[in-house]
């Protein structure tokens, strides 16, 4: 019996032994322990299934291809990489829930995404509790990095940048004097729409009306009908390709077919072109200004690209480079933090990550040479005005000084 008790006493010992050297090696509150042979694990949130699914796959396989580059080369201090890939469906409601079940995981460093600013917005406030940082690609909303979050960074540009632009492309190179204003009633949509109004109003056009739609709506002939009398010389939209592909032809069915479409970054893709078909001809679309850099170097992602995937970047959304440079240039802020401990072990601080990815600067990405101000910005480059030609999106000349220094800094 004694025999007996020495043994299971022994092992009692031999468990809690066990059992604190599994704890010693384990994440925390406080910092990410990736032990020897393990993988430093970041979660990619994006829309896969929701109304700009194509353009959340094209940011889902641009990270991929920051990851493969990366894990190729040795992977961070010899660790490689490892991206799990969530869905938040372009949803406040769905980012909350995705964004609580990334914090759950104690392993995951760090977040590229969300995809859109309403969704960026309702899981930053979890990231911010959970002190995981975040770069997103594509939230553009200005509201996303005014809310003093440390963790809350974008490779994006902002709407009130990108309104500015299109409400003076419109008045000053179109010589559109009129215009009515649509949107999502979303963060984003709605946001950037608000910039247009009252940008477009302080250069002296009249807005002759700003009116919402429903997102789940298929037919806007009722709306559209009603702009009829109001005889506007273009219709704004703030909002996603979902509703563009239908608002287009709709607007010819009930005669404003002449009237000039112009729209944003969330309409800016391969997916208007095919849904809009003939309709779309003539429309208009903001995005980012093609990169400046080395054209060897983009031509390098593309075709990596193509051969990953099967299918060329452009075809399926506009962020993948912006996707690309947000997963870099967190690889780029976990390397400069991590630590290998004596039992080889990669330690992650995670305010000290925190910090090093809001202090990013001079990061020279396939968008541009990037630096990171105080509040999270990080984006590079101006804003690019595109029109449907021939079914293919074309970029047209905007004047430099547009927009009138004073203005620029005004926002």
């Amino acid at each position: 019996m004694r025999n007996t008790r020495l043994f299971h006493f022994v092992l009692l010992i031999a468990l809690l032994a066990l059992a604190v050297g599994t704890v010693s090696a384990q994440s925390d509150a406080t910092q990410v322990v990736v032990p020897a042979g393990g993988s430093i694990q970041i979660a990619v949130v994006t829309d896969l299934t929701g109304p700009i699914a194509e353009f959340g796959l094209d940011i889902a396989q641009a990270a991929q291809v920051a990851q493969a580059e990366i894990n190729d080369a040795g992977g961070i201090q010899g660790f490689p990489v490892e991206l799990t890939v969530e869905d938040d469906r372009c949803s406040g409601d769905e980012a909350t829930t995705v964004a609580n079940r990334v914090v759950s995981n104690l392993d995951i460093v760090a977040v590229v995404g969300h995809i859109c600013s309403g969704a960026t917005v309702a899981a930053s406030d979890v990231y911010e509790e959970a002190r995981i940082p975040m770069m997103s690609p594509s939230a553009t909303a200005a509201g996303v990095t005014e809310r003093g979050l440390s963790v809350m960074n974008r490779v994006a540009f902002r709407d009130d940048i990108q309104g500015v632009v299109d409400a003076y492309y419109m008045y000053e190179v179109l010589g559109v004097r009129s215009i009515a204003v649509l949107h999502d009633n979303d963060t984003y949509g709605l946001g950037l729409a608000e910039v247009v109004r009252d940008t477009f109003t302080e250069l002296g056009g009249e807005v002759v009306a700003f009116e919402g739609i429903s997102v789940d709506d298929q037919d806007f002939r009722s709306v559209l009908t009603g702009l009829v009398a109001q005889t506007p010389e273009a219709i704004f939209f703030g909002g996603y390709v979902q509703q563009a592909v239908l608002l287009v032809p709709q607007m010819g069915d009930v005669g404003l077919g002449d009237v000039i479409f112009f729209s944003d970054d969330g309409v800016y893709g391969e997916a208007f072109l095919e849904g809009a078909g003939e309709a779309g001809e003539g429309a208009y679309a903001s995005f980012a200004e093609t990169p400046a850099g080395d054209p060897e170097r983009l031509a390098n992602f593309d075709e990596t690209y193509e051969a990953m995937f099967d299918v060329a970047p452009a075809d399926l959304g506009p962020f993948h480079y912006h996707a690309y440079d947000s997963t870099m240039m967190i690889f780029n802020a976990i390397d400069s933090v991590a630590e290998v401990d004596d039992a080889g072990n990669l330690v992650i601080n995670r305010e000290a990550l925190v910090e090093a990815l809001r202090n990013t600067a001079d990061y020279d990405g396939l968008t541009g040479v990037l630096t990171c101000d105080e509040k999270g910005d990080c984006g590079a480059g101006s804003i690019a005005i595109n029109v449907v030609e021939d079914g293919e999106w074309v970029e047209v000349e905007v004047p430099e000084g547009l927009v009138p220094a004073e203005d620029e800094e005004a926002e």
